[in-house]
């Protein structure tokens, strides 16, 4: 059997929905002519770690994951278009917050405060960031401390706390939570927000085939116009999939590029090359 997983944005609260995306997704796949199409979805363990697999059927990667880290294993497929503030069409961008209860009021007043990002591989959390941060820097830096948390929720939990000041998070993930986790964003506001970019693709081991890659492409179009799944689409903000080559994605580099022209260097970076250009 193949393997199949959705990581990003699978809330405890949206796994029945997520699961039904899958098994709709799964049944367009068989009648697409995919053999091996497993009934569920592989959920624990690092996720990360599967996407070295031929076995890899489907799954979901940042964007910075195609570019560098993930770049020898996995290639895009498609692109979700969702229905959250900050998206526009398959490209989404995400929110700089503070608490509540902090008078900054634009990005220039975050000089020299605390920032938690996410993961050294983010975009959302971390090379959004860059261009707003270069433009206002100081001998490379602008902000007076930069944590890693591990995940947006667990950078969401450091400013609740206190214990940072500012983080970047993914406009998806900040309309997730206002609709099943309410408490996870209350008391923060945006200041900010980042410029666009790619959404997080859905993504299949480089050992396609060029058919089996034309198949998900046509399950995942088929999916979005399925009215079955319609339910579990709003609840995931699922509007629709573009399709883009690879070397779309090349546009994250846009952001580093941007920090590096002026010598920001403050904020971490994935070590691996970028991906080659591609015919996908």
């Amino acid at each position: 059997m193949l393997v199949a997983e959705l990581p990003w944005y699978d809330l405890p609260e949206l796994r029945q929905h997520t699961d039904a995306w899958w098994r709709g997704i799964a049944k367009h796949l068989r009648l697409a002519g995919v053999e091996r199409v497993p009934e569920q979805l592989v959920r624990g363990g690092d996720y990360a770690s599967r996407w070295s697999s031929p076995e890899l059927l489907l799954s979901q990667s940042c964007g910075y994951d195609v570019l560098y880290d993930a770049a020898e294993h996995i290639v895009p497929i498609a692109t979700p278009c969702y229905a959250a503030e900050g998206c526009e069409g398959p490209r989404y961008r995400s929110f700089v917050v503070v608490r509540t209860d902090r008078s900054w009021q634009s990005f220039q007043d975050l000089r020299g405060r605390s920032l938690v990002i996410n993961q050294v591989s983010s975009h959302s959390g971390t090379n959004a960031l860059r261009p707003q941060a270069a433009a206002l820097h100081r001998e490379g830096a602008f902000f007076g401390e930069v944590v890693e948390s591990g995940s947006h929720m667990n950078s969401l939990l450091a400013l609740h706390r206190g214990e940072v000041d500012v983080a970047c998070i993914d406009a998806v993930v900040l309309e997730l939570l206002r609709r099943n986790r309410s408490e996870a964003v209350a008391d923060l506001r945006a200041v900010a927000c980042t410029n666009t970019a790619l959404a997080p693709p859905y993504v299949t081991s480089m050992h396609a085939s060029p058919q089996l890659l034309s198949q998900l492409r046509a399950a995942l179009q088929a999916a979005v116009a399925d009215p079955e799944l319609a339910v579990a689409r709003e609840a995931l903000l699922l509007r629709d999939v573009a399709f883009f080559p690879s070397a779309s994605y090349s546009e994250l580099q846009e952001f580093e590029q941007a920090a590096i022209a002026v010598g920001y260097q403050e904020l971490p970076a994935p070590l691996r090359s970028p991906l080659s250009d591609r015919n996908d």
